[in-house]
């Protein structure tokens, strides 16, 4: 039998309310009444748990339902109770949107549902329960009324924080649930302090490079990385040897070495980063060798800007040759 029939027949002996009760019937039941999805010959049966969703939610938070224990003979924060009221009036209203929202959804999810004539029992276990969610709209609805008229009654009372009201305000304000002042905010966390950025290791002004012999060769990033490789004794010894790209402008070269005869092949690594490393043009590139301790600073001078001041030997380096051994230096890099 469908359900349409059992309501059908409990109207007529009067007893509707209470197979309401029993069964809670949806919104959805009329598209069950056209549509026999259970009872005899459909394989499903009919029982009194409702298969439907349901939504189990408050219209009053929490911090609007903290009972007050003050009565009429209690004195009021009559200040502090107006601001509460209009507190609350404003946030009523912004669930009374958000309430409003769902039952259209709601809605329309039914009559659609209910438009569809493929749509299965499944889909109706899915179905909100649009009733429910009216019920609770029109609960947010009656809070704001009454925040309202208890709004209107404080207008008429004198500020101050201790002051008797009528019974009848008193009444409503225990009602609604309202303080005469507002609830203690959370703390909000602390928030997590910015330090700098740690890194294993602090960022250098120069790559480094290894020959076959194992020989560390600096190289700098920029021109003030090159000052800094070139004239700060934390990044090179005064008898360390120190490259450089004759007549144009390009990095500093460090190789981390004191011996007086420099092995030639670390001499031709050098030079060739050297080379690549400036804005040279040409198949040859001529670079200049020195100790460290041979190149000065001049006052005022730009940055990279530096004056060689001793012994000067020149290498030659033609780039073509070099592109083997730029390729073997590569592959030792190391960037900090």
């Amino acid at each position: 039998m469908s359900i349409f029939l059992a309501t059908a027949r409990l109207r007529m002996s009067g007893t509707v309310a209470a197979f309401s009760r029993a069964v809670s019937i949806p919104r959805c039941a009329p598209f069950l009444a056209r549509r026999p999805t259970f009872g005899p010959g459909t394989g499903v049966r009919l029982t009194t748990r409702r298969p439907f969703f349901k939504v189990f939610m408050s219209a009053v938070e929490d911090d609007e339902t903290a009972w007050n224990e003050k009565t009429v003979d209690s004195t009021w924060n009559v200040t502090g109770l107006k601001k509460e009221v209009q507190r609350l009036i404003l946030r009523c209203h912004k669930k009374i949107g958000k309430s409003s929202q769902r039952v259209s959804q709601a809605q329309m999810q039914l009559d659609q549902l209910m438009a569809d004539k493929n749509a299965s029992l499944s889909d109706l276990e899915k179905c909100p329960d649009v009733d429910a969610l009216t019920v609770e709209l029109d609960e947010l609805r009656a809070r704001l009324h009454k925040l309202n008229v208890l709004e209107q009654a404080l207008a008429a009372e004198k500020k101050g924080t201790h002051r008797t009201l009528s019974a009848e305000v008193v009444e409503l304000v225990r009602e609604l649930g309202v303080n005469d002042e507002p609830p203690v905010p959370q703390p909000r966390p602390l928030k997590k302090q910015k330090g700098p950025r740690v890194t294993e290791s602090s960022r250098k002004p120069y790559r480094r490079y290894f020959s076959a012999q194992q020989v560390e060769i600096r190289v700098g990033k920029q021109a003030e990385d090159n000052d800094e490789l070139t004239m700060s004794p934390e990044h090179r010894d005064g008898a360390d040897w120190w490259m450089h790209a004759s007549g144009c402008p390009g990095s500093h070269i460090v190789i981390r070495c004191h011996d007086q005869n420099l092995d030639e092949q670390v001499v031709q690594d050098a030079a060739a980063l050297a080379a690549r490393q400036s804005k040279c043009n040409g198949s040859v590139i001529k670079v200049s060798l020195t100790r460290c301790r041979d190149i000065v600073k001049p006052p005022g001078a730009k940055a990279g800007l530096v004056q060689l001041v001793g012994n000067v030997r020149t290498v030659s380096v033609n780039m073509k040759e070099a592109q083997a051994r730029l390729q073997r230096l590569d592959a030792t890099c190391i960037v900090n």
